[in-house]
């Protein structure tokens, strides 16, 4: 595997997309480019998904052309054909695949059965290839089912083994629920090693209910795993998943590192700040309750 540490910050993706209040287009390009300035390359933009299913990220369209200069390596979650095909006309240079180990959720969240999504999937992957886009694969639910409970590890390596014959760069494991202990973790790098290499390293995104998350990055980092996604304030969830907890934070991910002397190259006053511009952002956007309006 790789040892250079990859960082990717998912804010302006999973940390809004069912934030409470809505982030106008104005304060999302500037979160972007708040990113980058503090250090970020890898930035997951937005989701080129069907507004009505997530309205908060409604925008991709015109986020993305705004913010697609600052890195080559921003991507933006794409579902489909369509997804990909938006993110070609968006200058966006990697889409991110999504399926489910689960079931359940694959119904709830996608709208399709497992099968169904890893046809789609690589209908997607291979028009992302033929038209020069980076791709990458995501396992969510790889540990737990807000409907079915824990999630045995075989089902998470038959998507991985579908994801490489897709030719994704990277594979990621997701924690939806926040519920994954450093146990959960090294079993399932373990089971996927024969899978997850040099070809296809293996990365890790944390959801954090009950402040395992760190516990969990040092254990994947020790079974050599260098890719972790997280988000500001530990922004986000999955709005299909009930009970799912926010991200990792991004500034505590940060300052782990760096405590362990491993370099970032992310630059903490600044990302600091930007989390305090952005929730004033979110703050600000609140929706009234009825009873409140005046």
């Amino acid at each position: 595997m790789t040892k250079a540490l990859v960082l990717t910050d998912v804010t302006p993706r999973d940390g809004l997309q069912d934030a409470t209040g809505f982030v106008p287009l104005e304060d999302k390009v500037a979160l972007v480019t708040g990113l980058a300035s503090a250090g970020f390359r890898h930035i997951e933009v937005t989701s080129f998904v069907n507004p009505d299913r997530i309205p908060m990220l409604c925008d991709a369209d015109f986020l993305a052309p705004r913010v697609a200069h600052l890195s080559q390596d921003l991507v933006a979650l794409a579902p489909n054909i369509k997804g990909v095909q938006r993110a070609i006309a968006a200058g966006i240079p990697a889409v991110m695949l999504v399926a489910s180990a689960s079931e359940s959720h694959s119904q709830a969240n996608l709208n399709h059965s497992r099968t169904e999504m890893l046809t789609i999937l690589a209908e997607a992957a291979s028009y992302a290839h033929a038209h020069g886009l980076r791709v990458h694969g995501a396992i969510s639910t790889a540990f737990e089912c807000p409907f079915e409970g824990t999630v045995p590890i075989a089902q998470v390596v038959e998507l991985a083994e579908a994801y490489r014959a897709m030719g994704v760069a990277t594979l990621n494991i997701a924690d939806t629920l926040g519920t994954a202990t450093p146990n959960s973790v090294k079993a399932r790098i373990r089971a996927l090693r024969d899978v997850a290499d040099a070809s296809m390293p293996l990365g890790l995104h944390l959801h954090d209910r009950h402040g395992w998350a760190l516990a969990n990055v040092a254990m994947a980092y020790e079974w050599d795993v260098r890719h972790f996604e997280s988000a500001l304030g530990g922004l986000g969830g999955c709005p299909y998943a009930p009970g799912a907890a926010g991200n990792i934070d991004t500034e505590q991910l940060v300052r782990f590192f760096e405590a362990q002397g491993v370099p970032t190259g992310i630059d903490l006053d600044k990302l600091t700040a930007l989390r305090h511009q952005l929730l004033a952002v979110i703050d600000k956007n609140l929706p009234v309750a009825k009873e409140d309006a005046r």
